[in-house]
């Protein structure tokens, strides 16, 4: 597992092109990931962010977040802990940004199929 933990930043050494070499932030263990559309089966994985350069590729387009398989990420050396707890807290900010841009666009589709 290369001792990867939640809210480490990981080099990608296996991936998506041109995801290799990027950093990213590991937000989540995922314990079943359908990875079949990389030629994968159901495996480990982790939910990664994206770090400072922009969206990750994934197979459905460019995004901030995604799923990668277990082994693929190769951890940065450990942080302060005061670091981490600020790359943490801005991790989440950024996660709670998506979420309220997602909920927006749904209220906006919701309010185009009312005046149809």
């Amino acid at each position: 597992m290369n001792d990867i933990k939640v809210g480490d930043l990981a080099f990608v050494v296996q991936g998506l092109w041109p995801n290799v070499g990027r950093v990213v932030y590991v937000a989540e263990f995922v314990p079943d990931f359908d990875f079949s559309s990389m030629g994968l089966s159901i495996r480990q994985g982790w939910r990664v962010r994206s770090w400072g350069h922009g969206p990750l590729q994934r197979t459905d387009g460019l995004h901030m977040v995604g799923n990668t398989p277990m082994g693929s990420l190769r951890r940065l050396e450990p942080l302060p802990p005061k670091q981490k707890r600020e790359i943490k807290i801005a991790m989440a900010m950024e996660d709670f940004n998506d979420a309220c841009k997602e909920l927006a666009r749904y209220f906006a589709v919701q309010e185009a199929l009312k005046e149809v």
